[in-house]
C-alpha cells in the first residue's frame, strides 16, 4: 500500500511538472501579453519574438528584427518585423541597432520602440522614436543628443526608464569630461511632447549606482564648497582620504560642478575642471 501511494506521489508531481513547463508563459511573454502594460523598458534582442500589445487594442503583437551587416562596406541593416510582417528596413554605417520597448506615455494607449545605430566603443547614432498602429509604423520622432544641448557631448547612452507621462532617462556615458573626476556616468532625463523633444530643465543629475560607489583617493588637500560656485568652504580632504561623488550639476554659464562626499557623509561641491586632485581617475576610451 506504501509503495502505491509513493507510485501514486510520483504520477501527480510528474504531471504537475509537466503541466507548468507546458502551459506556463515563454521567458519574453511578460505582463503585457494579457493586460497590456510594460515594466518601464524592455532591452529588445535580435532574433527573439517577443509578444506585447503596441497599439492597445487587446491584442498582442509579435515583435521580432534581424541585423545583418557588411564588413567591408562598414554598414549594418536592420530588418524589424511586427506579427512576421516586415515593417522596417533600414541600413546605416556602424556595426548593428539597438532596440527598446517602453510605454513613454500611458495616456495615449501606445507602446514606443526606440532605434539607433550602434557604432564603434559602443557609441549611438541616427536615434528615433517610433509607435505602431496596427498596420504600420508611424509617429517618427528623431532624438538628436547633440542638437537638444551645447552643453554636453552625448555619444555612448542607454535608455534606462520612463515616468510614463512623456519624460524618459538616458544612462550617460561622460557628458562633460572632467580632469577632477575622470569618466562616469550620469543619468540625464527628455521629454517628447507633441513629436518634439527636448531636454529637461533640471540643473542638477545623479551619477549612477556604479560612479556613485567609486572611491578616489586624495593626492592632496582639497576644499569643498557648500554650493556649486561659491565661496563658502564646507570642509577639506586631506591627502590620502578617500571620497564619493553622487551629484552633477550644471550651471546657467556652462560650467559644471560635482558634489564630494567624505567618510563623515559630509558634503560640498568641487569645480569639473580641476586637474590632479585624485591619485587614480577611473578612464577609459
Amino acid at each position: 500500500m506504501r509503495t502505491s501511494l509513493k507510485n501514486c506521489i510520483r504520477v501527480v508531481l510528474l504531471f504537475s511538472a509537466l503541466a507548468i513547463i507546458l502551459f506556463a508563459p515563454p521567458s519574453n511573454s511578460l505582463a503585457a501579453d494579457t493586460n497590456g502594460k510594460l515594466e518601464n523598458v524592455k532591452t529588445l534582442k535580435q532574433n527573439t519574438v517577443y509578444k506585447y500589445d503596441l497599439n492597445g487594442d487587446g491584442k498582442v503583437e509579435s515583435i521580432q528584427y534581424k541585423v545583418s551587416v557588411k564588413e567591408a562596406q562598414h554598414t549594418a541593416t536592420l530588418k524589424l518585423y511586427i506579427n512576421k510582417k516586415l515593417c522596417l528596413t533600414k541600413e546605416e554605417d556602424g556595426l548593428s541597432f539597438r532596440i527598446y520597448l517602453l510605454d513613454l506615455n500611458q495616456s495615449d494607449n501606445y507602446m514606443d520602440l526606440f532605434i539607433h545605430t550602434v557604432l564603434e566603443s559602443d557609441c549611438a547614432d541616427d536615434a528615433f522614436f517610433v509607435q505602431y498602429n496596427g498596420s504600420k509604423l508611424f509617429h517618427t520622432t528623431a532624438f538628436t543628443p547633440k542638437d537638444l544641448t551645447k552643453d554636453f557631448n552625448i555619444y555612448r547612452y542607454s535608455l534606462s526608464g520612463t515616468d510614463g507621462k512623456g519624460n524618459f532617462t538616458f544612462k550617460i556615458d561622460t557628458p562633460v569630461f572632467s580632469p577632477s573626476i575622470g569618466c562616469y556616468f550620469s543619468f540625464i532625463s527628455f521629454q517628447l511632447k507633441d513629436e518634439k523633444i527636448s531636454l529637461t530643465s533640471a540643473k542638477t543629475f545623479t551619477l549612477s549606482k556604479d560612479s556613485k560607489t567609486y572611491r578616489y583617493e586624495a593626492a592632496k588637500t582639497i576644499s569643498a564648497y557648500k554650493t556649486a560656485g561659491s565661496k563658502s568652504v564646507a570642509y577639506k580632504v586631506k591627502r590620502g582620504d578617500t571620497v564619493i561623488f553622487d551629484k552633477m550639476y550644471l550651471s546657467k554659464t556652462g560650467k559644471v560642478y560635482f558634489r564630494m562626499i567624505n567618510h563623515k557623509k559630509q558634503m560640498g561641491w568641487i569645480r569639473s575642471d580641476l586637474d590632479n586632485l585624485f591619485v587614480e581617475l577611473p578612464l577609459w576610451g
